[in-house]
């Protein structure tokens, strides 16, 4: 029987996943689309780690370390790779974008609860670099909402947060 707080962030994983794929399909922002995907792929790859170290800790083994991908150098290379001319041509769904951001706060928020209430240093350690790539995930949702709305927020986030190189 897996953890509750490991079934928690199933049910939050499964959700936010589903959303970005939904959301993915159907923005008219080629930017915005690849971010979604992107971050689709990445929360389904935490669904399959929380099963696995459910699994890992139901067999009293130590359980496998989950890669931290970098979302930004993802994000990165396909701007430089399409233009900005292309990217900034349409905003696409900004709701969207705002509905991502809420999502991620509650996620971080709900791990953050996770890694106060877990006794086993393991699960405590998988919830925090959980909590880390969600914070990542947040951090691109706001670099390019900022970027899209051209909103002077943008400008006064805290320097290590915000992506410089897309102020072109």
């Amino acid at each position: 029987m897996m953890d509750q707080s490991l079934e928690q962030a199933l049910e939050f994983e499964k959700e936010i996943s589903l959303f970005y794929l939904e959301q993915g399909q159907i923005t008219t922002n080629i930017l915005v689309q690849r971010l979604f995907l992107t971050l689709a792929k990445q929360e389904i790859d935490h669904m399959m780690y929380i099963g696995d170290i459910a699994e890992d800790l139901a067999g009293g083994q130590q359980p496998s370390g989950m890669p931290e991908p970098d979302i930004e150098e993802e994000i990165k290379a396909f701007f430089t790779k399409v233009g900005t001319r292309e990217l900034s041509k349409e905003a696409g769904n900004i709701e969207a974008l705002e509905m991502a951001i809420d999502m991620e706060q509650e996620g971080c928020v709900m791990y953050r609860e996770c890694i106060a209430r877990s006794a086993e240093p393991h699960q405590k350690e998988f919830f925090e670099k959980l909590t880390r790539q969600e914070t990542a995930h947040l951090e691109s949702l706001r670099n390019l909402h900022y970027y899209l709305t051209k909103t002077g927020d943008w400008m006064q986030a805290e320097e290590s947060k915000v992506w410089n190189w897309m102020n072109i």
